[in-house]
């Protein structure tokens, strides 16, 4: 394989800044998202890939739902702290404003442009990643 060509047209995928954040059992975790897509427009899905060791997955799982935040250009401290290892950051929500979203309370980032809160439909092994793919049960718009 080429391997210069390969990563030249991986790195011109777009690619937006998102958060996956999710509540079970009374904790809450959320970890950053690139690898987000929307899969159905009826009923509508979206599929997102999550790393297989995350603390993130764990819960999605336990949960059976999970909450995508698309984050706007000045949230890249947000971004970077949920970026980090679940190991070296446990909290990763401390001191980043959340709100519940409506169906089933998972965090919601209040300073998100918006949000899809969505039921988990089905995982797809994916590498060192899992495709998690989720049906959009509420939304919420945040900022224009």
């Amino acid at each position: 394989m080429n391997d210069a060509a390969k990563q030249t047209v991986l790195r011109s995928f777009p690619y937006a800044l998102h958060a996956v954040t999710v509540g079970h059992g009374g904790e809450e975790h959320g970890m950053t998202a690139n690898w987000v897509t929307q899969a159905s427009f009826t009923p509508p899905m979206v599929a997102v890939a999550v790393e297989n060791s995350s603390r993130t997955m764990g819960l999605i799982r336990d949960a059976r739902h999970f909450v995508l935040n698309v984050l706007q250009e000045g949230q890249r401290e947000s971004a970077g702290k949920l970026a980090r290892s679940s190991a070296s950051t446990p909290h990763k929500l401390k001191g980043i404003k959340t709100k519940p979203a409506p169906r089933w309370g998972g965090p919601v980032l209040a300073d998100a442009l918006g949000w899809l809160e969505c039921r988990l439909v089905a995982t797809l092994p994916a590498g060192d990643h899992t495709l998690v793919l989720g049906e959009v049960v509420e939304a919420g718009v945040e900022r224009e």
